[in-house]
C-alpha cells in the first residue's frame, strides 16, 4: 500500500516542480521587463534622444546629397569644409563645444536646443549655426539636414556625423 501511494504523489510532485519553474520563468520574465522603456511614451523617448546626442563627441564623416551621394569636401563651401576636423560635444546644459582633436582645446563654442518636437536641432555655434532638421539620431550615427549655397544656389544636403572616439 505504500508503494501504491508513494505512485500516486509522485506524479503530484512532478506537476508542482515543474508548475514551480513554469512561475519562477514568468516571473523573471516580467520582472526583466519592468525597467525598460515604453516606446510610445514620449518622455521616455525623449530621454533616448538626448543620450544619443550627448553620449559621446561627434564628428562630421562626410556629406551628401539628399540621395545619399557624397559630395566632394572640395566643392563645398570654405564655411562648411571649416568643420571637418573638430569634434563637436553637445552637453547636457545645452552648451556645444568645438574642439579640436589633436589639442584637446575649445575652439569654438555655443548653444543647441531641440525644436519641433525633437524632430530639430538649434545649434548656434558659428561655422555650424542653424536650425537643422534631425534625419536620424542614433547612439553611432547622426544625419542632419542642412542648406549650403553655393555661387549663389542653395542645395539640401545631409551632414552625417560619427562618434568621435
Amino acid at each position: 500500500m505504500v508503494h501504491f501511494v508513494d505512485s500516486l504523489t509522485n506524479p503530484i510532485k512532478i506537476s508542482m516542480k515543474k508548475l514551480t519553474t513554469l512561475l519562477l520563468i514568468c516571473s523573471v520574465w516580467l520582472f526583466s521587463n519592468c525597467n525598460k522603456p515604453n516606446k510610445d511614451d514620449p518622455a521616455a523617448q525623449a530621454q533616448t534622444t538626448i543620450e544619443a546626442l550627448i553620449n559621446n563627441p561627434w564628428k562630421i564623416d562626410r556629406i551628401t546629397d539628399v540621395s545619399g551621394n557624397v559630395i566632394n569636401t572640395n566643392s563645398l563651401p570654405t564655411e562648411s569644409r571649416a568643420m571637418f576636423g573638430v569634434d563637436i560635444q553637445f552637453n547636457e546644459d545645452k552648451t556645444v563645444r568645438a574642439i579640436d582633436p589633436t589639442s584637446k582645446l575649445v575652439v569654438n563654442g555655443g548653444s543647441w536646443d531641440f525644436l519641433d518636437n525633437q524632430q530639430t536641432l538649434d545649434i548656434d555655434v558659428s561655422q555650424l549655426k542653424g536650425k537643422f532638421p534631425i534625419v536620424k539620431l542614433e547612439r553611432s550615427r547622426m544625419v542632419l539636414r542642412n542648406k549650403i549655397m553655393f555661387q549663389g544656389i542653395g542645395f539640401d544636403v545631409n551632414l552625417e556625423l560619427v562618434p568621435s572616439l
